[in-house]
């Protein structure tokens, strides 16, 4: 409400006083409420906590805790009260962040979680320890058309692909645009991607090409893996990748409705999965992540849920279904698994990061 008047006209003084008039009058009825049922028992006493969510299932031994998500700055700062005058004299809350589609995410050792947001034109960022969020990758060379899969290096650089460009967009660690990778001639769906430390190589993932363009540091590629096709090392329209701690790289090859798994050199190791609606099987095949035991971490976004596999490719455990609570999926997507054991899925029609802790041990049940 403006209450900076040009002139003092009776009837506009007389409007504004009704209006404050009529607030402070609903106030003292809100306050009035309030006391009256303070000694009500408050039902949030009863609802569950985070640490209440595990997965299996109470009594048997949990694996899987559930952390919390991530969906606007209120997830990081809280929702910021409104004081009474405020209220009073009408000013606006600031402006709200948040996600609208959410496909990438990444985390880093900064304790900051990138989302490639395939509904905003930028990488969001959302920075856990100093709680904040922002956008990356707005304007200038650096811009954003449609992101979709996001890593890091051990420097500190951000690598974004983006499927409109046909490019893979490189950040430093404060956002600022260094470089580009691809082009149309080079990448034409570049989706998941991930780098490795020890050959200084990024592996993007590229669906219509369905094959893996390796890229150096100098931008040049390297070498490609696969082909379309159903054999061993060939692809049917692939979606995502994540890589362990020796290198091995793990592909989701939707369309193949199988993971499979490669050395560094893209050197074909195993493959494992088929098309099906039962237990260990696939349909929509999207994220992948593996943990520090080797655990292997996949999305499915017809299913709703994200099952986990040992190394021989047999089915552990299996978390989450459809729905908007803690571990309900509507339509996930990408997927990571960072050093400290903490999973981040990527959950698209709930416009949030869902994230979930390893709690450890040899073996899942």
């Amino acid at each position: 409400m403006d209450l900076k008047l040009t002139k003092y006209s009776p009837c506009r003084l007389h409007q504004t006083g009704l209006i404050l008039a009529l607030r402070i009058g609903l106030t003292a009825i809100i306050i009035l409420i309030s006391g009256c049922a303070s000694h009500a028992p408050s039902a949030t006493t009863e609802n569950p906590t985070a640490e209440d969510f595990v997965w299996p299932a109470p009594p048997a031994k949990p694996r899987i805790r559930y952390l919390g998500s991530l969906k606007s700055t209120e997830s990081i700062i809280g929702k910021q009260k409104q004081s009474l005058r405020d209220w009073l004299l009408g000013k606006k809350d600031e402006e709200r962040l948040a996600l609208t589609k959410p496909y990438g995410v990444h985390s880093d050792s900064k304790g900051r979680v990138y989302v490639a947001d395939t509904g905003i034109s930028g990488l969001v960022v959302f920075d856990l320890e100093r709680k904040g969020m922002t956008y990356w990758g707005i304007d200038g060379p650096g811009a954003l058309k449609k992101p979709t899969g996001v890593t890091s290096d051990a420097q500190g650089n951000v690598y974004v692909s983006d499927v409109i460009d046909h490019r893979v967009v490189v950040y430093d660690s404060e956002g600022n645009y260094r470089d580009a990778l691809g082009g149309s001639e080079i990448l034409i769906s570049p989706v998941g991607l991930v780098f490795n430390d020890k050959t200084q190589q990024l592996y993007v993932v590229d669906s219509k090409k369905h094959q893996i363009v390796v890229f150096n540091q100098e931008g040049g590629v390297d070498f490609t893996i696969g082909k379309r096709g159903a054999d061993h090392g060939n692809f049917n329209f692939p979606t995502n990748i994540a890589i362990d701690q020796d290198g091995r790289l793990y592909v989701a090859d939707t369309m193949n409705f199988r993971v499979q798994i490669f050395d560094e050199k893209g050197t074909h190791i195993s493959s494992f999965g088929k098309l099906g609606d039962g237990r260990g099987h696939f349909s929509r095949l999207k994220g992948i992540g593996i943990d520090r035991e080797g655990h292997i971490y996949t999305v499915d976004a017809a299913f709703n849920n994200v099952q986990i596999f040992n190394q021989k490719g047999q089915l552990m455990l299996a978390l989450g279904k459809s729905g908007a609570g803690p571990g309900g999926f509507y339509l996930p997507a990408g997927a990571h698994v960072d050093q400290n054991n903490r999973i981040f899925i990527a959950d698209q029609l709930n416009h949030r990061i869902q994230m979930f802790e390893y709690l450890g041990e040899s073996t899942l049940p």
